[in-house]
């Protein structure tokens, strides 16, 4: 037997807290539907008073690609591309309930993915309320206990830890001056900031990174900072109106063929394939892999001027999709990057099968032993040396493609 009940707008977010407590007093199982406006909503599904899993706010697949890369599940390759294909248009917890059936992840990782994915999504309920007045409303569609809509093999969580962290992270947010800028908003860099002028390079290297297409928490991640340093940083940059937040992402409101599109003011990879004009396309494509926008440049100019098609990925949570989609015939491999390294990038190249044939060279601005010897472990085809420089580049080429094409 199904029930409903249903809460007119006009509610403030302790109303929700009410609602949320009795569905752990009563043991509830069901779906809660939150909404702040009609067209923002999150669904929280809950088991027995216990929650298994969120889903809906503004970067829903961006918070589930971001949040399962920093969970580190080790997924299978195949399981990976297909969560992180740029086309993903839904969510489905079946995945990773099919991957705990396997017992190919750990639970309890599984379980602080669902809970860090939760506390982002509650953040982001209390802010937009707040923006609207408080004008909040939720509908619960209550269910029998073994008719739940949450997959039983999910972990389940307490609420309340999980609550009482998103209300102090919301508070250390508005605390520093931020409760206007909402960290699920996309970044978008003004035509108008020079940013060769910008002195502070700490700044400078931020505002590079920033490319249209990811939320602050991505941005965040990708700088190795927390969502609040990375937004202070930028601060002044926001209320002068040289950096802007959007609800979409740059690449939805341009829609491109690449799925990586960029924004060339901000310096990002463009994530297009790089065709010298009348080059034939059947020409080997290389990937250059790196989240340094001169190293790539470098490369690009490299490859292009010697008649070879290239393209970049500097976001870490799109390489493994690039390449599976892409299938480029050599790769050059960055050692040290968010999120990843070139060594686990590496590892699992070498085991996905479309691509475990490709030559892999390592780039470092290390030369040692150890480095050198880890690289070959992973299944690396070479080593390479930063600064590149053209001759290395075209001989590693030269070399490596010539043996993988017997």
């Amino acid at each position: 037997m199904v029930q409903s009940s249903e809460r007119s707008v006009g509610l403030s977010f302790k109303d929700l807290i009410i609602q949320l407590k009795n569905i752990k007093a009563q043991s509830m199982s069901g779906n809660l539907i939150v909404k702040v406006e009609p067209n923002l909503s999150w669904t929280l599904s809950f088991r027995m008073g216990r929650l298994g899993w969120v889903d809906g706010g503004i970067e829903e697949i961006g918070c589930w690609q971001r949040n399962l890369s920093l969970a580190q599940l080790n997924l299978p390759a195949e399981k990976l591309a297909q969560i992180n294909n740029p086309h993903t248009t839904a969510l489905d917890s079946h995945i990773l309930a099919e991957l705990l059936v396997e017992e190919s992840i750990d639970r309890q990782k599984c379980a602080d993915l669902a809970a860090r994915m939760t506390i982002e999504n509650l953040f982001d309920i209390i802010q937009f309320s707040q923006q609207s007045g408080n004008r909040l409303a939720y509908q619960f569609h209550q269910t029998g206990a073994g008719n739940a809509q949450l997959n039983l093999v999910l972990p389940l969580l307490e609420i309340e830890p999980i609550l009482t962290r998103s209300i102090q992270i919301w508070q250390e947010w508005s605390n520093a001056g931020l409760a206007v800028y909402a960290p699920s908003l996309f970044a978008i860099v003004s035509k108008s900031l020079e940013i060769s002028q910008l002195d502070n390079a700490e700044l400078h290297h931020t505002v590079v990174s920033i490319d249209g297409n990811r939320s602050l928490r991505s941005l965040a991640v990708n700088n190795r900072q927390s969502v609040l340093a990375f937004t202070t940083t930028i601060l002044p940059l926001l209320r002068a109106g040289f950096i802007s937040l959007s609800s979409q992402p740059k690449s939805r409101v341009s829609r491109s063929n690449s799925s990586e599109l960029g924004n060339p003011l901000s310096g990002q990879f463009s994530g297009q394939i790089s065709n010298p004009a009348g080059l034939d396309p059947q020409k080997p494509l290389i990937a250059c892999i790196d989240d340094s926008i001169l190293i790539y440049q470098s490369l690009e100019r490299i490859l292009t001027e010697h008649g070879y098609r290239s393209y970049g990925v500097q976001d870490p949570l799109r390489i493994m999709p690039s390449l599976i989609r892409n299938k480029p015939d050599f790769i050059f491999l960055d050692l040290l990057m968010p999120i990843t390294n070139g060594y686990e990038v590496c590892e699992q190249i070498r085991k996905t099968p479309s691509l475990k044939h490709i030559p892999v060279i390592i780039l470092t601005g290390k030369d040692g032993l150890i480095d050198r010897m880890r690289s070959k472990m992973v299944g690396a085809t070479g080593f390479l040396g930063k600064p590149v420089e053209a001759e290395s580049v075209l001989k590693m080429i030269e070399k490596y493609m010539e043996v993988s094409s017997k």
